[in-house]
């Protein structure tokens, strides 16, 4: 089989977050920084895996030049993080000196590197005082975030090649708020219809900010995505189909392509929807100026209707099909990987005339149990590479196809805490592994692999 070959000026990159592998513990007791919402949702929700916080993450806070050392090695030119809020900012509204020394020194080490940086300005990083004041369903979060994303561009802006504003905004709401898998944990639809509301809000302000600050800034933001199949042809399973894209996709994006909340899940929630104004939504509506469409994608979902969940629809598992370690599925039959198409082929022809303009693939990739045997230098995880190779074969035939996807970022660079999953070995995302104890980095296969990939432009 002949190589599969990417245009030159496509970027191969990698990525993280701040909390995931920086954790809390160290920028508390350094900077002085706020606790996030995430420091007492593990230890008292019941709903983190070993009650485990984020701790020290994988001690990017003292390990950066080793871990840039790392990135030089694997030749990556390309990297998304995040800023965190609950460190930028004190809670009085005082910037913190020590926070924006950290990441200025980082970021100049970086562009040093050659690497350009790709800011998230929220992944989830909600300092714990505004979750007590009601988090996302309170407009004043909006406010602190936008004197955040403020703050980066003013004091960090100059490292940084492109902003996006939010990350997976559905699972900020959704998952939060209304399914209580997330920090805060809630299960009130209400509650995460009007989060989502203010996340929406929040992203449209801080791109007017962000554009206030730099009028020439790339500004982009990135929104989880799950193509939905119905798992049956009767009127009732294609219409549960429907709604689970709605809920999923199009909640976050027809808001901000064409202005406005998908008809028929906005129907069926009737008076559990926030009130808005026309105002609101000409806010919310920043889809055809952004730079950027960033695409997070891991897999697909087959549903069912079911009149008796406020969705109107269930997930049905295949057993036949593969899963992740966490027992996700990652395949669905006969979709496979061609769900990762089916949806860039999605967003593109919905919002194409409402002026997107192109996409990244900001994050994929699978979580696999890492063993390392303390003696050798490298992990086998042939599986993640069986997985990131045929997505992104699935990136190239999108482009074949006239569809302009420019970019891939591996998720992730190194094993780090995946929030609800803690540190459970099963929830490793990284092509680097990292060993709790005595947090020695050691490449995986997939990570040697991924190293020729951006070296070649090419996959076998």
């Amino acid at each position: 089989m002949n190589s599969i070959v990417f245009p030159s000026d496509f970027r191969f990159g990698v990525a993280d977050a701040d909390l995931q592998v920086i954790g809390e513990d160290n920028t508390i007791r350094e900077e002085g920084s706020e606790k996030t919402m995430w420091y007492n949702f593990a230890q008292h929700s019941g709903k983190v895996h070993d009650h485990a916080t984020p701790g020290i993450g994988i001690d990017r806070y003292h390990r950066w030049r080793q871990d840039i050392e790392i990135m030089k090695a694997m030749g990556a030119k390309h990297y998304r993080t995040s800023v965190s809020m609950s460190r930028t900012l004190f809670r009085n509204g005082q910037v913190n000196a020590k926070a924006i020394a950290w990441y200025t020194n980082y970021f100049k080490a970086l562009k040093r590197a050659g690497i350009a940086i790709y800011v998230t300005l929220y992944h989830w990083e909600l300092p714990l005082y505004l979750h007590e004041q009601g988090g996302w369903t309170n407009k004043k979060t909006t406010d602190v975030f936008v004197k955040h994303a403020r703050t980066v561009a003013q004091n960090l802006g100059e490292y940084i090649e492109e902003y996006f504003i939010l990350n997976e905004p559905w699972c900020s709401a959704m998952l939060s708020y209304h399914l209580g898998i997330h920090a805060p944990g809630e299960t009130n639809l209400t509650h995460a219809l009007l989060a989502a509301h203010n996340l929406l809000l929040a992203q449209g302000a801080a791109y007017t900010t962000l554009r206030s600050v730099n009028k020439s800034i790339k500004i982009s933001t990135v929104v989880n995505t799950q193509p939905s199949y119905a798992a049956s042809t009767t009127k009732e399973d294609r219409e549960a189909a429907q709604y689970a894209d709605e809920y999923f996709n199009r909640w976050f994006t027809d808001p901000l392509y064409i202005g406005k909340y998908p008809e028929h899940l906005a129907a069926l929630y009737g008076r559990h929807m926030p009130k808005y104004t026309q105002a609101d939504m000409k806010q919310i509506q920043v889809g055809p100026s952004l730079y950027t469409l960033g695409v997070n994608y891991y897999r697909g979902d087959v549903v069912a209707y079911n009149p008796k969940i406020d969705r109107r629809y269930a997930s049905v598992v295949n057993p036949k099909g593969p899963t992740n370690d966490l027992g996700w599925p990652i395949y669905i039959p006969p979709y496979y990987s061609e769900g990762l198409y089916d949806m860039l082929q999605q967003l593109y022809y919905s919002y194409k005339d409402h002026g997107l303009k192109r996409m990244y693939i900001t994050e994929n990739g699978m979580a696999l149990r890492s063993d390392w045997d303390g003696k050798r230098d490298l992990v086998h995880d042939d599986r993640r590479t069986q997985y990131y190779h045929e997505h992104i074969r699935q990136i190239h035939k999108a482009i074949r196809r006239g569809i302009p996807v420019e970019g891939y970022f591996a998720w992730s660079l190194m094993d780090n805490y995946e929030w609800a999953e803690g540190y459970r070995p099963e929830s490793c995302f990284g092509m680097i592994y990292v060993d709790r104890k005595t947090m020695k980095r050691v490449w995986k296969t997939s990570a040697w692999w991924y190293k020729q990939v951006i070296a070649t432009h090419k996959i076998p």
